[in-house]
């Protein structure tokens, strides 16, 4: 019994390994590059990272006042490491089901840390924002 629990963790994490490094060249630098961007805070910005069809769901009111209380972070200083942490396939474009790839990053704000999920739709040759989350101590005074 103990040897299938054992089999089935490092069976979990070797995938995942597999997962992981098969992004790691290029939604890496990507989630590096877009995260600046968004973190000015502008929803014009924003929208240019977007998977359309999620901004369809999103009033322009309602992502105005989503980037002023995300303001509250105050300007971006330093990201860390993206960490892997799924990719699934849960993507509905084009009537297509595409791959969608979420990380974590802790970044620091000039307000304190911040964790940051971003999950990003694997296009092929490129990536978008299919969701995000921040939380952070800021966020909730």
């Amino acid at each position: 019994m103990l040897f299938v629990f054992v089999f089935g963790i490092s069976g979990f994490f070797i995938y995942r390994g597999i997962q992981s490094s098969h992004y790691e060249g290029t939604a890496v630098p990507y989630i590096r590059q877009v995260l600046p961007q968004i973190s000015t805070w502008n929803p014009e910005m924003m929208k240019e990272y977007m998977v359309p069809e999620v901004l369809e769901t999103v009033s322009a009111d309602n992502l105005t006042n989503l980037m002023k209380g995300l303001a509250k972070l105050g300007e971006l200083q330093s990201i860390g490491e993206p960490s892997f942490q799924s990719k699934s396939t849960g993507g509905v474009v084009d009537s297509t089901q595409q791959p969608v790839v979420t990380y974590t990053v802790k970044a620091q704000y000039s307000t304190g840390e911040a964790t940051v999920t971003i999950s990003l739709l694997d296009k092929g040759e490129s990536y978008q924002v299919y969701h995000f989350n921040f939380q952070s101590r800021a966020l909730v005074q």
